[in-house]
């Protein structure tokens, strides 16, 4: 766990990231385990820490681990797209837990946290 993470996985969530409406600067914060992120917003909505997990699966062990770092909220970004043991909608302390999509998402509301992906009810 940490840093073990495809080589164009940074640069992807960087660029779309950087490209958000809502998004002023995304800062790269100096962690040795993980990649963290600073992003400030516009609108007057608050920073958002975003930690990037390499994670294939996501639960009480990994919150333990990132909750030191969040303790003033933030999320974590699943990064690997096959990634599929996690639960999107849990938020904790102003912790949100989600792939790239969620975030995207989360980044048009100050509380972030609570943001609720659009469920796709094709039938």
């Amino acid at each position: 766990m940490g840093k073990d993470l495809h080589y164009s996985i940074i640069p992807f969530v960087r660029r779309v990231v950087e490209n958000h409406q809502a998004v002023v600067s995304m800062t790269l914060v100096n962690d040795e385990e993980f990649f963290v992120f600073q992003i400030e917003r516009r609108f007057g909505y608050r920073s958002v820490t975003v930690i990037v997990s390499d994670s294939y699966s996501f639960g009480d062990y990994e919150q333990i681990i990132f909750h030191p770092k969040l303790s003033n909220g933030g999320f974590i970004l699943i990064a690997r797209p096959e990634a599929t043991d996690y639960s999107d909608n849990s938020t904790h302390n102003e912790v949100s837990t989600g792939k790239i999509g969620k975030l995207l998402g989360a980044l048009n509301q100050d509380d972030f946290w609570n943001y609720v992906q659009p469920t796709n009810n094709r039938t």
